[in-house]
């Protein structure tokens, strides 16, 4: 596999160290442990010239260090070292300085061996500029890992792409980024992080030939180059054998932790020449899309994913500018106890008044922002537009619970917690019982654990946490026994159906029957009409929402709608049902 491999200088005759520019010890092979004594682990960091004796010091000082300043070598200086015991070793000691990456490269050898050396100078010569150079390819090496660095995977690049030719063989690069390790960086610290990244670059080379090339690209991001002909299934032996190796559990410090890799992957030649960085976005795209399909995949790119990630590019370009123009609103759809009448509060909905094409729901722009920073800067927009909102009512005298929307990637952002908490500063006179935050998209969350943590934040704070759409799928059993919310919400679709599908009834008999243990509350979405509002007060949920009690309406159209439903509109939609159960 083509990696600088720092033990390959272990094979030199001689004393190899790397020293930056105040000669302290960056680096040293073997041959100083195994002739003088002097180990790795106790040069690091060290001053070199204290190896040396007084008059040594003198000289270096005196010779080397002007020779270095002045012609950027320095070569067969006769110095004496001394060992960790004091004894006194004379030694042959040559240098050469690289201005570029700031480091000196030092040769230590035997003295008494000086002769042999002097004959075999010009072999000598040879090896020393092949160690220079090999440890001048250092600085392309990714000091954690020992894997070559972004800037060596671009050279390499760069080489491949120039000798590849159209009907060649060529070669795949796949990036491959690591599912799950935030979660252990968060979890565990960056100290095991780093552990966790060092053992997967070792899978990876062992994994791979030795023409191969696997460079860490950054963060959890590898890239992989492999020569030779690939097809575009991705049942190819060497995706699933990454794939397996990523996914083996890891075991650092006695703690057993899971990681598992989203692939994408690209192949050269293609019809038109590309850059290094042009292939590396191919693949970065493909690897996207393996990730929305959930952890461990492998996807290949083609050019109408990239025709697709373009329009994605556009659309979300479009969307920050609809949003630095104040082009969103807020709609309120209330929602109510369809037994008393009471007005319980209101669900926050986001709309776009598209210059052009008008008023647009939620499912026109929303599911192209899933995961990115547009969508957590809209998320943010709504948060502080409701609770603005709400100071607006209070001081109206309209004292409502708010509910609002936020998606369970913006619920795991690093940031959530103190942006709520300086949001809400700039509301105090709103009671924070009275604010619900409604997690959505719960699949894409993928720590369940960091979540609950956010989630008992909030409620620590005083605010509700509501669970969406429950019993889609996306919302489940297993989310409700991790997440400790107050309220969930029975998904739309069972609740139109219930009337004709014993099946999504029992389900929702179930869900309601979910909130009594876990001692949540519950809330219907969809009420379509009264024999839903019926049924469901039946069955025990009487809290509701959907059109038959309101649509969603802007928010200075609330309060009106309020007063109306108070005075005569629930008793209208509800007649003898409204009045028989405030009789009782």
């Amino acid at each position: 596999m083509y990696t600088p491999s720092l033990l390959s200088l272990d094979e030199f005759p001689v004393g190899c160290l790397v020293t930056d520019a105040r000669r302290r010890v960056l680096y040293s092979n073997q041959y100083m442990m195994e002739q003088y004594g002097h180990s790795p682990a106790a040069l690091a960091g060290r001053e070199l010239f204290d190896l040396f004796s007084k008059a040594s010091q003198i000289l270096c000082e005196s010779f080397i260090v002007p020779a270095l300043a002045r012609e950027g070598q320095c070569e067969e200086i006769r110095l004496t070292m001394r060992s960790p015991s004091g004894q006194s070793l004379p030694v042959m000691v040559s240098a050469v300085h690289d201005d570029a990456c700031q480091r000196c490269f030092w040769s230590i050898a035997n003295a008494q061996r000086s002769e042999q050396l002097y004959m075999e100078l010009k072999k000598t010569q040879q090896l020393l500029e092949q160690k220079v150079a090999l440890l001048r390819s250092l600085s392309h090496a990714d000091p954690l890992t020992g894997l070559p660095n972004r800037a060596a995977l671009s050279k390499h690049l760069d080489h491949k792409i120039d000798r590849a030719r159209p009907g060649s063989a060529g070669f795949a690069l796949a990036l491959i980024d690591l599912d799950g390790f935030k979660a252990i960086n968060d979890r565990h610290g960056h100290e095991t992080g780093d552990k966790a990244l060092q053992q997967a670059a070792r899978r990876l080379a062992d994994t791979l030939r030795q023409q191969d090339l696997v460079a860490r690209f950054g963060g959890d991001e590898f890239v992989v180059v492999l020569d030779g002909r690939f097809s575009r299934a991705l049942d190819e032996p060497i995706w699933n054998r990454l794939t397996q190796r990523l996914a083996a559990p890891l075991l650092i410090d006695g703690v057993s932790l899971s990681l598992s890799a989203s692939i994408g992957i690209t192949f050269y030649p293609q019809s038109n020449t590309l850059e290094p960085d042009q292939l590396i976005r191919q693949a970065d795209q493909a690897m996207y899309q393996a990730k929305l399909a959930g952890k461990g995949q492998v996807c290949v790119f083609d050019s109408d994913d990239e025709v697709v990630q373009k329009e994605r590019h556009a659309a979300l370009s479009g969307l920050d500018e609809a949003l630095v123009a104040e082009q969103f609103r807020l709609f309120y759809q209330p929602r109510v106890n369809m037994r008393t009448g009471e007005v319980l509060g209101a669900e926050a909905l986001i709309r776009w008044l598209h210059p052009e094409q008008g008023l647009l729901g939620p499912q026109a722009f929303l599911p192209v922002l899933s995961n990115t920073p547009s969508g957590i800067r809209l998320g943010r927009w709504v948060i502080m537009t409701a609770l603005l909102q709400m100071q607006t009512w209070r001081e109206q005298g309209l004292n409502l619970s708010v509910s609002i929307n936020i998606d369970g990637y913006h619920l795991q952002h690093p940031q959530f917690l103190q942006e709520l908490g300086t949001m809400l500063a700039d509301v105090p006179e709103v009671p924070k019982a009275n604010i619900e935050l409604e997690v959505l998209e719960t699949s894409a969350i993928e720590d369940a654990a960091q979540a609950a943590m956010i989630i008992n934040a909030c409620r620590a704070l005083g605010l509700k946490v509501s669970l969406d759409d429950f019993g889609t799928g996306y919302s489940s059993l297993s989310q409700l026994r991790d997440l400790p919310v107050d309220t969930l919400k029975i998904d739309r679709s069972f609740v139109q159906n219930m009337l004709t599908r014993p099946g999504d009834l029992a389900i929702l008999k179930g869900v309601i029957g979910f909130a009594g243990a876990f001692e949540c509350g519950v809330i219907a979405e969809g009420v379509e009409t009264l024999q839903h509002s019926q049924k469901l007060v039946a069955l025990g949920c009487e809290a509701g929402q959907g059109y038959y009690i309101a649509r969603p309406m802007p928010a200075d159209e609330f309060p009106g709608w309020v007063e109306r439903w108070t005075r005569s509109e629930f008793d209208q939609k509800y007649g003898t049902q409204a009045h028989g159960t405030q009789d009782n």
